[in-house]
């Protein structure tokens, strides 16, 4: 026996329908690739507001540096491998949330990213994400790179090589003028200073641009440097600043102590006393 359709029952058959077709098909295992370098399309998750994607990755991740929107994003979970997010909202049609997480191995790339966005019809469940392996070639090339950098060391290199002649490197740090601070570095007859000093010259901006190392004796001997480098240019009134002064040392006793002049373009100079120069090991300084 037939039953008669009554428009209750009519309008609770279209509610039905209704409700299963609006639920947009989902997708539960997809596999995308993380971009290897800058510049490169990050690879996308559909994401839809009320709806967890979990996110696989194919190495272990830095937990604390998870990077996304948290006014539009919950972070649900993260594990050894995996990130559970919730978005809060959906993406609008042409947005992009990106979504940053760090691999605890450090390689390359180190950074895993995604782009969070809304496409009508279709959410991910589930995503698996792998970084791109290196081809034969590509390695090939990277280790033909590296070889070639060996290959061309610049000169300076050997240059060091010769100023050390077999001996080692002393170092002494500075304390004797409290407008200087830094380390004294001696190789063979070679000096480095590294000072970090504040701008003494004058009420103006000022770089040294060349320094004079002048022994203490009655006679005393001069040595220019051979290179002045700033890291700072130029160092403002008041202002700290590091500076490398390259030096071959005067034909002086090991017991010298030197006064260091700083000088720049215009001739304003700093004048550092008392730089004491490491000695050389197995000797002693007189009086001492």
């Amino acid at each position: 026996m037939l039953r008669p359709v009554t428009c209750a029952w009519a309008l609770g058959g279209l509610l039905v329908l209704t409700e299963a077709t609006a639920q947009p098909p989902v997708t539960r295992g997809r596999h995308v690739t993380i971009a290897a370098q800058a510049g490169e399309p990050l690879p996308e998750v559909r994401v839809v507001a009320g709806s967890t994607t979990l996110i696989l990755l194919d190495a272990p991740v830095d937990k604390a540096s998870v990077q996304l929107d948290t006014t539009r994003i919950r972070l649900v979970d993260v594990g050894e491998r995996t990130l559970v997010l919730e978005p809060i909202v959906t993406p609008a049609p042409k947005e992009r949330w990106v979504l940053r997480v760090r691999y605890a191995d450090r390689a390359q790339p180190e950074w895993a990213a995604f782009a969070l966005v809304s496409q009508p019809g279709e959410v991910d469940l589930q995503v698996t994400a792998v970084r791109k392996r290196q081809t034969l070639a590509s390695c090939q090339a990277s280790l033909a790179e590296a070889q070639a950098r060996c290959a061309s060391t610049r000169a300076e290199v050997w240059v060091l090589v010769d100023w050390l002649a077999g001996n080692s490197v002393q170092a002494a740090p500075f304390k004797k003028d409290p407008r200087v601070r830094g380390w004294v570095y001696r190789l063979g007859t070679q000096v480095f200073l590294v000072l970090t000093l504040t701008n003494a010259a004058g009420p103006e901006p000022w770089t040294p641009t060349a320094a004079t190392l002048c022994s203490q004796t009655r006679k005393p001997t001069e040595v220019r440097a051979r290179a002045v480098h700033a890291r700072q240019d130029p160092l403002m009134p008041g202002e700290w600043g590091t500076i490398v002064v390259e030096v071959e040392l005067p034909p002086t006793p090991e017991n010298s102590v030197l006064n260091l002049e700083l000088r720049d373009e215009g001739g304003r100079s700093l004048e550092v006393e008392d730089v004491e120069i490491p000695l050389v090991p197995g000797k002693e300084r007189a009086g001492r």
